[in-house]
This record gives C-alpha cells, sequence and structure tokens, in this order.
C-alpha cells in the first residue's frame, strides 16, 4: 500500500497537467481588438516616431488601425513629442476646427501660449496635457 499513494499521486499529477493543457488550449488568447495594435507594434511605432522616422511610423500605425493619412500623423507628432497615446482614444487635435487652430496660433506667435492652450482646451475636449502638446506643435 505504500508503494500505491506516490503512483497515485503521480498519477493524479500528470491528470491535472493534461487538464490544465486541454482547458488552457481550448480558451482563447488574449485577443486584440482589430483597431488596436500589438504590444510589439506599439513600440516600433514609438521607436520610429521617437527617431524622427515619422513617415515610416505612420505607415506602420495606419497598417496597424486603421486610422485616416491626418489622425496617424497626429499621433507620430504626440508620439515623437513625448506624449502617449492609446488606440480608441480620440487623437488629439482631431476634433480642432480651422478658427480656434488660428486663434491658437496668433497667440502663439504673439508670446501669448497660455491663453493658446486656454483657447483649445475652450473648444475641444482636450486635456490640459494634449493641448499644451497640440499648442507647442503649431
Amino acid at each position: 500500500m505504500s508503494e500505491a499513494v506516490p503512483v497515485a499521486l503521480v498519477v493524479a499529477l500528470v491528470v491535472v497537467v493534461l487538464v490544465l493543457l486541454v482547458v488552457r488550449r481550448g480558451r482563447p488568447r488574449d485577443l486584440v481588438a482589430p483597431d488596436r495594435p500589438a504590444a510589439d507594434g506599439q513600440a516600433e511605432v514609438l521607436r520610429l516616431a521617437r527617431a524622427g522616422r515619422t513617415v515610416e511610423a505612420v505607415k506602420v500605425l495606419r497598417a496597424q488601425t486603421g486610422l485616416s493619412l491626418l489622425d496617424a500623423k497626429r499621433v507620430v507628432d504626440l508620439l515623437a513629442a513625448g506624449g502617449t497615446w492609446s488606440p480608441g482614444v480620440p487623437v488629439p487635435g482631431a476634433n480642432v476646427d480651422d478658427a480656434v487652430r488660428a486663434e491658437a496660433a496668433r497667440l502663439l506667435h504673439r508670446g501669448r501660449k497660455i491663453q493658446a492652450i486656454k483657447v483649445v482646451r475652450e473648444h475641444t475636449n482636450l486635456s490640459l496635457a494634449d493641448a499644451k502638446r497640440y499648442v507647442e506643435r503649431l
């Protein structure tokens, strides 16, 4: 009977491992939404953007997310400036109309950066940090 206990434990352990493997195999792995780049793709876009290789970064980002050319360019500019962006989040600056952009640029060129940021924030739903980055890119 003393030999039966270790054998039973080994058999039970093998059965548990097999069950876990079967359950794990049947479960879908972490699926990525079609409009969300994979983690390695995000790193690639960030690396290219920060290296100043804007065109390549835009191309990779568009292939991964399906963003328009303008939105992908805005995201790459944001990343190159040290900002962050997550797929599914509105592209900073995408909803700024021409009048607001012109007013912010006018204020910025007159040395009134804070007022320019305020104008952008009043007319968009951008955060303070995103509005600041937007104004700095004008």
